[in-house]
């Protein structure tokens, strides 16, 4: 297996959760006056909430790219278990501004839904940036801002 199959996986993942995070930033840059406004955030928010906990899943699977960037480098075991955290608090920001826009007065508190959301994306694309430091720090390899 070349390093490109290694990271095939990993690209097109990373890929699918920057493009669901574009979805979001697109919906929430859009003038909430617009009828359509809540229901499109909304559902761009629930896509992302979906890709990011099948981000979990698999990096943090059995054998999956987690463990091994430890088996790799042990050096890196901190990081991961940093990394492991940052997952449940940026899935629970991204949950929290679902329910938010699932509200019923969501239509009357645009300010915090999009605070709410801003700051999910906010996390994720730091997250995103770590990521790639890890897996550079490991393997030495550049995956790309996708």
């Amino acid at each position: 297996m070349t390093t490109d199959d290694q990271f095939a996986g990993v690209v097109k993942q990373r890929s699918q959760l920057g493009q669901a995070m574009q979805q979001v930033e697109l919906a929430a840059a859009a003038p909430a006056a617009k009828g359509s406004w809540i229901p499109e955030l909304t559902q761009s928010l629930r896509q992302l909430d979906i890709a990011f906990d099948q981000h979990i899943r698999d990096v943090q699977a059995p054998l999956g790219l987690l463990d091994r960037i430890v088996d790799r480098a042990p050096r890196l075991q901190r990081s991961v278990e940093a990394s492991k955290a940052e997952h449940a608090a940026v899935a629970e920001m991204v949950k929290q501004a679902v329910l938010l826009t699932e509200a019923d007065d969501a239509a009357d508190r645009v300010d915090e839904v999009r605070e709410a959301t801003m700051a999910a994306l906010v996390a994720l694309a730091r997250h995103r940036q770590k990521g790639a430091d890890l897996i550079y720090d490991a393997y030495a390899i550049d995956i790309g801002g996708y």
